[in-house]
């Protein structure tokens, strides 16, 4: 146990770092958007153009390590994402919507890197300790989910006086949190790691058996799983602050969020390990539909939390028992699962952000958790499909 942890520290302190800059960053962002843009319809653009850098950041890292290695992949696309930070940080003293955009794209190809941490922790640990590792490296990810929405709020009064804008601290955050993730990759990983090692080239071919189909399956469910997510947890900044309430109680809510998101990763990937994934992703998608359904019937700060929390939740049953599934697919067929499933991932996420502005508009936020709650049930769905699945 020790020795596998080992193995893996220095993706684990990375995710660790960049998931605090990186949702510190997701806090804020849409609230940055209403600030440097006067039309209401733009505030889910940066987000959107953050996850289509995250998309552009999968295939980097994908180029990278087939090229090189899993090591430079990571350190190079870390970098990149603090990047990014300073450029947004940059547009907020500025006012550049444009600037903005620019730098939201960039932090976004940093976060590629932290979510392909947890297929390289399950790559370089042993068989039965694959979901435990792949869920210890989303676990650290429960730093950014205190950290992050919470330093937000650290000395904002003093940049809103300093700058114009109290929103400044979440990008310092991100310029920071990115660049240290990429320096304990450089500083951590062992020099006999295989993170070092060129990664073997795909032999896999879609007529070799039926499993090409399985793949898209477990595809469809991970995007299907984060849309779900992504949808209310980016709208819910701006009701709270359409209610009243401060960026202060945007953090804290975001955080509980995050908690649910990540916590109780380590305790779900040992029960993956021991008892497969597919019980699990019922098991999410329920918490999942329950949650949109709270904040659809309730929308108060109480019931944010509540619901907020257990989004999260749901989120990481399916997140860690689905990546589990990819992962191994992945392994068993020397195939890129990892990046196309995070890719289409990422176009989801997309969907969601470039949408937010008019569907916050026209529907509101109890329209956008329907959406969800419809969503949640067509993924209970098609999990019925899993059964024919054996990895």
């Amino acid at each position: 146990m020790i020795k596998e942890i080992k193995n893996i520290s220095s993706l684990l302190i990375s995710v660790g770092f960049s998931s605090i800059g990186f949702i510190a960053a997701v806090t804020v962002t849409a609230l940055a958007a209403r600030e440097v843009s006067d039309n209401p319809l733009f505030v889910g653009f940066p987000n959107a153009l953050g996850v289509g850098g995250g998309v552009l950041g999968t295939q980097i890292y994908y180029f990278l390590s087939k090229k090189y290695s899993r090591y430079v992949a990571l350190s190079i696309t870390f970098f990149v994402g603090g990047l990014g930070g300073l450029i947004s940080l940059y547009s907020l003293i500025l006012d550049s919507f444009l600037l903005l955009l620019v730098g939201a794209f960039i932090l976004g190809i940093g976060h590629s890197a932290t979510l392909q941490t947890r297929y390289a922790a399950s790559f370089v640990s042993s068989e039965k300790f694959k979901a435990t590792s792949l869920a210890l490296a989303v676990w650290f990810s429960v730093f950014g989910s205190v950290f992050g929405p919470r330093l937000v709020g650290t000395y904002s009064d003093f940049f809103d006086s300093l700058y114009g804008s109290d929103l400044i601290v979440g990008y310092i955050i991100a310029m920071f949190g990115m660049s240290l993730a990429g320096l304990a990759i450089m500083s951590f990983t062992s020099k006999k790691s295989i993170l070092r090692q060129v990664q073997i080239k795909e032999t896999f071919k879609p007529e070799d058996s039926s499993s090409h189909k399985e793949g898209n399956l477990l595809t469809l469910l991970l995007v299907l799983n984060h849309f779900v997510m992504v949808v209310v947890m980016s709208a819910t900044p701006l009701h709270i602050k359409d209610i009243g309430e401060s960026v202060q109680l945007v953090g804290v809510i975001i955080s509980y969020h995050t908690l649910g998101m990540f916590l109780l990763s380590p305790i779900l990937g040992k029960l993956v390990d021991r008892n497969g994934y597919r019980n699990f992703t019922f098991i999410g998608s329920g918490i999942l539909l329950l949650s949109c359904c709270l904040t659809f019937l309730n929308s108060s700060p109480l019931f944010l939390k509540i619901g907020l929390y257990l989004l999260g939740l749901g989120w990481n049953f399916n997140y860690v028992a689905l990546s589990d599934a990819i992962s191994k697919f992945t392994i068993k067929y020397k195939t890129p699962l990892n990046i196309k499933s995070d890719s289409f991932v990422f176009v989801g996420s997309f969907v969601a952000h470039s949408t937010l502005g008019l569907s916050y508009i026209v529907i509101g936020y109890k329209g956008l958790s329907l959406i969800g709650i419809i969503v949640s049930i067509y993924l209970l769905l098609n999990l019925k499909k899993l059964s024919k699945i054996a990895i």
